[in-house]
C-alpha cells in the first residue's frame, strides 16, 4: 500500500509518497490467533503446570502472590524455614528450539493443525 506523505507540495513526485507494509500487521494477527489456539489446547490437555500463571485465563499475578503468601504463612505457622527462587524464564530462554518443540507437540498428540 502506498500513502502520501503529509505536507508535500507536489504529489506528482515519487518521494511525496511512502510505502506501508501490511504484512507485519497481518503477521501479528496470525501470531495472536495461533498463540490463543496453542494456549487453549495446552489448557484442554492439562499440559501446563498449576504453578504457571503467565498468559493463562482466570489466573493472574494476584493469584500467584496470594498462593505465595498463603504458603509462607502456613510454613511460619508450622515453624518451618522457607525460601523462594524467582527466575525470568523469558530472559533465560530467549530462543526456542523449533524442531524440538514441534517434536514434543507431536509426542503429546496435539492437534496437527496447530503444528506447522
Amino acid at each position: 500500500m502506498v500513502i502520501g506523505n503529509p505536507g508535500k507540495n507536489d504529489y506528482t513526485e515519487l518521494k511525496a509518497y511512502r510505502s506501508v507494509s501490511m504484512l507485519s500487521c497481518m503477521g501479528k494477527v496470525v501470531e495472536k490467533v495461533v498463540a490463543e489456539l496453542l494456549s487453549a489446547e495446552a489448557e484442554r490437555r492439562g499440559l501446563l503446570s498449576d504453578g504457571q500463571f503467565g498468559r493463562r485465563k482466570r489466573q493472574s499475578a494476584i493469584d500467584a502472590a496470594a498462593i505465595i503468601v498463603d504458603r509462607a504463612h502456613a510454613a511460619c505457622t508450622n515453624s518451618q524455614i522457607t525460601g523462594m527462587l524467582l527466575t525470568d524464564i523469558k530472559a533465560a530462554f530467549p530462543c526456542v528450539a523449533k524442531r524440538r518443540l514441534v517434536n514434543l507437540m507431536k509426542v503429546r498428540l496435539m492437534d496437527g493443525a496447530l503444528i506447522w
